[in-house]
């Protein structure tokens, strides 16, 4: 190319001579400086400094393209330039969509340009940059002007710390040549690609500005690592930025508002959009017009995997539906982020405690209880607006659906067998703090175990009880130490007060592990007899088939012969109860089986 030797004296490190200074146009003089489009932004912190370099690390996400289009919108109403490593056709879209459409006549400035950057084959990629950017200045009269550049990651090399340092030092010197100010908008490789994280600081080293704009726990934030405005520099700046609700542009969160809560922003664009699925509004009979209905709980997941801050309502149906459910949830909370709002809503089938907590500690906000009105779900879902996830969230939901889904034991047990169950039960629910509660009962003197033990009707899965020495055990799963009064009166058929002496109720996994060891160590001197023998079988179900008239009569089976229930050895006084009275040496007679 015949440009080519302009091209190269363009980028050389030290400029020639000269012998009278130039003078700067008074139009350039008197021209604005240009400006980051954040509202609320301190000046310090949003001018862009003739002459100089800044780069803004963003990944792809609605913030970075706010800032940048926002940015790159007004600066084209002006002398400018910008390039993006976008397609003609993307670039008009995004520039339409912030309220820049450059079909119509004279929206762009006699002197701006907008151009697509490619990277050029079997070329450095700074070589390429700079001639791209000489070529701007030479031949459009961009001398002096502001360049924004989004998504020039290709031109850089991010995995040589040597050779990128001496990248940015061109860069800054080539502005500095060119008196133009130089804004990048890039996103480095991450570091878990298997190389290490480039090293940036070698790179803006000679900058005016660097930033890194990210989203932490759901909030986007602006993290100056250092800004130069005029001989000031500032550094350590962290704010918290938002999204004006009419145009969608960036502006620095405020903890308060005077007005409107409008005034306050949103967390993202999306932030008002509902996407829900059809089984869950089934029987409304008004639904918003801006809500979007979707066929089931899997295209809610699949329309919402892009949102930042929008509400998701997913259904619930019942016990089948909540392995399923869990996976929706955890894959929708690690995927869109802790700004998307998810809502299950109860439908035929009430969740129980343990499952609502399971769905909070996967990612869930809120689970709408069954039978409650549309407008209060409403109104709950507007309370979350403008909230973030700050809930831990768990790397695997199957160890979570396995803590929740205990055995379905029910009942009495062995006394081994209740330790086994009981402490596998609390271990496994551990992650997500499951509350369980363990209880000893010292019967009163009077009282035979077989009879505490029927009076004991336990019909819920992981509800477990036993007999020890002088004392029943019953431990109930996902039961909070509050609730404990409850279950007892629709456990036990007869008033505790004419079974046991009392109750030690062990509610935290500390003492429910202490307990069992203790109670261990009992079984191991004496061990209880199995009392499943003396307990009654099972109810036949109401809804049990009738027996058939016809079908030949059954002679009924012969009594089995009475059996004996052996001793207990008595248990040493303690101060949680009194000693029970030694038995006599000589056998007692059982009670008559009813």
């Amino acid at each position: 190319m015949s440009q080519g030797p302009a091209m190269n004296d363009a980028v050389r490190t030290s400029a020639p001579p000269r012998t009278a200074p130039q003078r700067t146009p008074l139009t350039a003089r008197l021209h604005a400086r240009a400006t980051l489009a954040i509202e609320g932004l301190a000046p310090a912190l949003a001018t862009l400094a003739p002459g100089r370099a800044h780069v803004v690390y963003a990944r792809p996400s609605p913030a970075r393209d706010a800032l940048f289009w926002q940015t790159a919108a007004t600066a084209l109403r002006g002398p400018a330039c910008v390039l993006s490593a976008r397609d003609a056709d993307n670039i008009a879209a995004v520039l339409r969509e912030h309220g820049l459409d450059i079909e119509v006549n004279r929206a762009l400035h006699a002197r701006a340009n907008l151009c697509a950057l490619r990277p050029a084959a079997g070329r450095a990629g700074i070589d390429a940059l700079i001639e791209a950017l000489d070529a701007l200045a030479e031949q459009c009269g961009a001398r002096g002007t502001t360049f924004l550049l989004e998504g020039a990651e290709a031109f850089f090399n991010w995995h040589d710390a040597t050779a990128l340092a001496h990248e940015g030092v061109r860069l800054s010197e080539w502005c500095a040549g060119e008196r133009c100010a130089l804004l990048l908008v890039l996103a480095p490789p991450a570091a878990d690609d298997g190389h290490p994280a480039p090293d940036l600081h070698g790179f803006h080293g000679r900058f005016a500005g660097a930033v890194q704009l990210s989203q932490q726990q759901g909030q986007y934030t602006w993290e100056v690592a250092f800004w130069r405005d005029n001989q000031a520099v500032v550094a350590g700046e962290v704010l918290r930025l938002r999204f004006a609700p009419n145009e969608h542009r960036l502006m620095v969160a405020s903890d308060t508002y005077s007005d409107a809560i409008e005034e306050a922003g949103m967390l993202a664009p999306d932030e008002q959009r509902v996407i829900v699925s059809r089984e869950a509004v089934l029987r409304e009979r008004y639904i918003p017009e801006d809500w979007r209905v979707v066929d089931s709980n899997e295209a809610a997941v699949a329309t919402a995997s892009k949102s930042v801050a929008a509400t998701v309502i997913l259904h619930y149906a019942g016990m089948r539906d909540l392995e399923p459910l869990a996976g929706q949830v955890h894959r929708l909370r690690r995927s869109a982020g802790r700004a998307l709002k998810i809502v299950i809503r109860e439908d035929r089938e009430a969740m129980r405690q343990h499952y609502e907590l399971l769905m909070l500690n996967l990612g869930a906000n809120a689970v709408v209880a069954q039978r409650t009105p549309f407008a209060r779900m409403q109104a709950m879902i507007d309370g979350l607006q403008g909230q973030v996830f700050s809930r831990p969230i768990l790397a695997d939901y199957h160890n979570a659906l396995s803590a929740v889904l205990t055995t379905t034991a029910s009942g009495y047990v062995t006394a081994s067998t209740f330790i086994a169950l009981v402490r596998d039960a609390v271990e496994r629910s551990r992650m997500i703090r499951l509350p369980h509660v363990l209880l000893q009962l010292p019967l009163l003197p009077e009282v035979a175990h077989i009879d505490a033990l029927r009076a004991c009707q336990m019909s819920r899965a992981g509800d477990l009880c036993t007999a020890g020495s002088d004392s029943l055990y019953a431990f109930f799963f996902a039961c909070r130490m509050d609730d404990v009064d409850a279950v007892c009166q629709r456990v036990f058929r007869r008033p505790m007060a004419d079974l046991f002496q009392g109750d030690l109720r062990s509610g935290d996994n500390e003492s429910i592990a202490a307990e069992l060891a203790r109670f261990e160590a009992e079984i191991a001197e004496t061990p209880p007899p199995d009392y499943s023998t003396w307990l009654p079988r099972q109810p036949v179900p109401e809804n049990a088939a009738p027996a058939d008239p016809a079908a030949p009569a059954i002679a009924p089976a012969p009594e089995a012969a009475p059996v004996t229930l052996p001793l207990m050895a008595p248990r040493r006084a303690s101060p949680s109860a009194a000693p029970r009275a030694l038995p006599e040496q000589y056998p007692v007679p059982l009670k008559r089986q009813d």
